[in-house]
């Protein structure tokens, strides 16, 4: 056998990955839970109410009635429709159900769309802080995170002068999340159209909206309201209590919709189930 031959070897990105720490917070968490320890989490963002009985009702009579095969790979249309609709009604904003892929949660979505939209070498703008996951869907690509500080003085929000400059040095997408992930923050309306008129024709708005519906004071708006071509990223685990049945959707502009629907196909298909 040739002696340099050597099999056990990981990938640059798997050996650089760090790892989600609320994860394996949770992971030590429920092994003292199965030694009898009583456990109190506050590790991960998960609403303190089970899922809805109407939805559990649902998904068991789609069980009966046997709807637990293969579906399209940009997932049940009558889906798509709901949350086009949902869109409509809750934004003012018309979605054709076209531009919708349901996916295997929000996460799924932003790798799908990380992989359609990046190339090595390619920036991304987001706060910092950010949700910790972010740096990693972008470092998966071989693409780089530009975090821009955003402190109390600014509402911990963008500073839209300092959004433009690296919208100049050709920055490929911006990062928005409000609700935001760690802050609470809900972007104003007036700082989303900044943005939008920031980036519009020269980078991608991706728009994480998977807090949307959880505020408690001003209503969040969605970035589609004031950029037509924004990706959307959201889900139904938050708002839903639907964390562990893990159903996301993106809502992107034409050009991305096939080759997300091809990455899905090849990556997610056999994972999924919607």
């Amino acid at each position: 056998m040739n002696e340099r031959y050597t099999p056990v070897k990981v990938s640059r990105v798997g050996t650089e990955m760090p790892p989600f720490l609320v994860m394996d917070v949770l992971d030590r968490a429920r092994a003292l839970e199965r030694q009898g320890r009583a456990i109190i989490h506050l590790e991960v963002g998960e609403p303190d109410f089970d899922t809805p009985e109407v939805i559990r009702e649902a998904g068991l009579r789609a069980i009966r009635e046997g709807h637990t095969h293969y579906t399209h790979s940009l997932g049940h249309l009558e889906l798509r429709e709901a949350i086009a609709a949902w869109m409509h009604r809750h934004y003012g904003v018309e979605v054709s159900p076209e531009r919708v892929i349901v996916t295997l949660g929000s996460s799924g979505a932003m790798v799908l769309l990380c992989l359609a939209m990046l190339d090595p070498g390619d920036r991304v703008l987001m706060t910092d802080p950010h949700y910790a996951c972010y740096p990693n869907f972008v470092r998966a690509c071989h693409a780089e995170s530009i975090r821009l500080p955003v402190g109390e003085e600014a509402g911990f929000q963008y500073d839209t002068a300092q959004v433009e400059e690296f919208v100049v040095r050709g920055a490929r997408a911006l990062l928005v999340n409000s609700p935001a992930n760690p802050t609470g923050i809900v972007t104003s309306p007036g700082r989303l159209q900044e943005l939008a008129e920031a980036a519009h024709g020269r980078m991608q708005l991706v728009s994480d909206e998977i807090y949307h519906g959880l505020t408690y004071q001003e209503e969040a708006h969605s970035m589609l309201e004031f950029a037509p071509d924004a990706a959307v990223i959201s889900g139904f685990s938050k708002l839903f209590a639907m964390t562990g049945w893990r159903l996301g959707y993106a809502i992107v502009p034409e050009y991305l919709l096939r080759p997300m629907q091809k990455l899905q196909q090849n990556l997610l298909q056999e994972l999924i189930s919607k």
